[in-house]
């Protein structure tokens, strides 16, 4: 009731700014009939969107921190309970970060759905501006959808804006329709969209490159060999004619180098617009919380020689003698951009996709190894099938530490269980209390 009182509260004035789920107005401060009605609005309404990608819920934080610390990279070390409770599992529903990342991800989706149904009363575009705007929206909506399948599992699908509380009773679709859904937007953004970089925001390539972690996941899901294809082509694509190149390892977190010509597709902050991903794993004798800290495992498990990636993403409190996260620097301003995709990826989700398909040896160590070889490494020793997916598995926990990735790797691949000696029930999170209470069609996950 607190919440459906919330709710009526937030219809009856417009004001309220895009993170509101119900907010029918994807600006700060201009209301719904005068924010998307010329090209301006449209504009001012799209960066709102990507704004909404900034949320604590998302990129500013617990999409980066969630992902490591609910699989086995980073550890509970601070004061936040409910970080120790994704770590130790089972998580409580009422878990307030699990609601703020199933809150923020349709709040960001009703931004873009707002404006992709207004987008056609728009006069005075240019059918370049409309397939860009269209695209872009797409992609958001694709984007945050696959985030929320990758932790709930299958979820309701909204392709339309929540106007009023007619609505909001809506039943939860399965994983594949999810991703059925989310190929479609992304397919549809990948033709509007232009093939130019401008960063932080979508094109054609940040399209094809969600299509192939897509597409790989839809083919781990349910063994689809025609999925590990269309990962391998659109991961390719990326690769082969995206302009992309690998940089060296240690400018991808520094924060003097911005717009890095690995990066795909990337979140950016400014002092107006910050995250807090350095304050929460610097340490304390630094000004950060200290709240994750790296895993035992996690240190113990890179090569002696990978000194490269090591000492890019770890520094030691000489204090205490304590390993911390270092890829997010910016403690006080909060700056620090935030990669959703960059080139690597795309190497390993290739190479993942041909090891599980029982593609080639040689194409799937080619692409490890020229992940390996930007990080000084020599080539893989690996030479069987198996053996060969434990690397890609190895290759994405040390490329990717403290970038979120390790959760999904995971459970993408069913071995979550196993590493991380969970029930598999686990592996899904639970669908958030506030939802349970509010959504009178929602099912929760078994096992809470």
């Amino acid at each position: 009731m607190k919440k459906i009182i919330f709710l009526l509260f937030a219809l009856a004035f417009t004001m309220l700014s895009c993170n509101k789920v119900l907010d029918v107005k994807p600006t700060d401060s201009v209301a719904t009939e005068d924010a998307i009605k010329n090209k301006a609005g449209v504009e001012h309404a799209l960066i709102g969107s990507y704004n909404a990608l900034q949320a604590v819920g998302l990129y500013s934080r617990n999409a980066i921190i969630v992902g490591d610390v609910a699989a086995d990279n980073l550890i509970w070390t601070g004061t936040m309970q409910e970080y120790g409770q994704i770590e130790s599992k089972p998580i409580p529903a009422e878990n307030s970060i699990v609601d703020g990342m199933w809150y923020a991800s349709y709040s960001g989706i009703n931004c873009v759905n707002n404006i992709l149904i207004k987008l056609p009363d728009v006069a005075g575009l240019t059918q370049d501006e409309i397939d860009q705007y269209e695209g872009e929206s797409l992609y958001i909506r694709a984007l945050l959808h696959y985030y929320l399948a990758t932790y709930f599992g299958g979820v309701p699908i909204q392709t339309k804006p929540t106007l009023d509380l007619s609505n909001i009773d809506v039943a939860r679709s399965t994983v594949s329709q999810v991703y059925d859904q989310v190929i479609a937007d992304l397919t549809q953004a990948k033709a509007k969209l232009p093939a130019a970089k401008v960063a932080g925001r979508a094109n054609s390539f940040s399209a094809s490159a969600l299509l192939a972690k897509v597409y790989l996941s839809k083919f781990q899901l349910t063994n689809d060999q025609p999925s590990a294809a269309l990962a391998i082509a659109e991961a390719g694509t990326v690769i082969n004619a995206g302009g992309y190149t690998l940089a060296k390892y240690s400018n991808l977190f520094n924060p003097k180098i911005t717009n890095s010509p690995e990066s795909i597709m990337e979140i950016i902050f400014d002092v107006q617009n910050y995250n807090r991903l350095a304050q929460y794993f610097f340490a304390r004798s630094l000004s950060g919380r200290y709240e994750v800290a790296p895993s035992p495992g996690l240190v113990a498990s890179y090569e002696p020689a990978d000194t490269n990636r090591f000492d890019a993403s770890f520094a030691n409190d000489t204090t205490k003698n304590q390993l911390y996260g270092c890829k997010y620097s910016d403690v006080s301003g909060g700056t620090d951009h935030v990669y959703v995709f960059r080139l690597a990826e795309m190497y390993l989700i290739r190479a993942e996709a041909l090891a599980y398909s029982n593609g080639s040896i040689t194409s799937i160590q080619a692409d490890i190894n020229t992940v390996r070889t930007r990080a000084g490494l020599g080539n893989t020793t690996a030479s069987t099938i198996p053996d060969l997916k434990l690397a890609i598995e190895n290759e994405c926990r040390h490329e990717f530490a403290f970038e979120g990735h390790r959760w999904s790797d995971l459970v993408r691949t069913k071995r979550a269980a196993t590493v991380l000696g969970i029930d598999v029930k686990f592996t899904l999170f639970p669908i958030p209390l506030s939802e349970m209470q509010t959504n009178k069609l929602m099912v929760q996950n078994p096992g809470y």
